[in-house]
């Protein structure tokens, strides 16, 4: 019956549940302790033990390390090598429309050249 689990905090300290039904209720008292059965390792273990989704809000808002789809963004912090990355991508560009160009081309060639063979 539970959705899902984000923790948040500095430490973790506090979660927030989601259940199936779409109540949400937060758990404030978590302590960071290895030994404490409030602690937020032992509720993340416990999730895993059931396939509770654990989602970390702090980790996840740092903001331009991980965009909106999950995937790690590169971030640049010289601006030479941002432009060089985007020239390196409009090159990338041009060559898979040259090579589709070739293709075509050779394609064309090879129909002329059995039509030229049949006759």
């Amino acid at each position: 019956s539970v959705l899902s689990v984000e923790l948040s905090g500095p430490k973790s300290e506090t979660a927030l549940v989601r259940l199936v039904d779409g109540t949400e209720f937060g758990i404030s008292d978590l302590v960071e302790s290895s030994v404490d059965p409030r602690s937020p390792l032992k509720l993340v273990a416990k999730c895993r033990l059931y396939n509770i989704p654990v989602r970390n809000a702090t980790l996840a808002d740092v903001g331009g390390v991980v965009g909106g789809s999950g995937k790690k963004k590169k971030v640049y912090m010289n601006e030479r090598v941002a432009e060089a990355a985007e020239k390196e991508k409009e090159k990338k560009k041009r060559m898979e429309e040259d090579e589709r160009e070739r293709l075509a081309e050779l394609y064309r060639l090879e129909g002329e050249e059995k039509g030229f063979l049949q006759e």
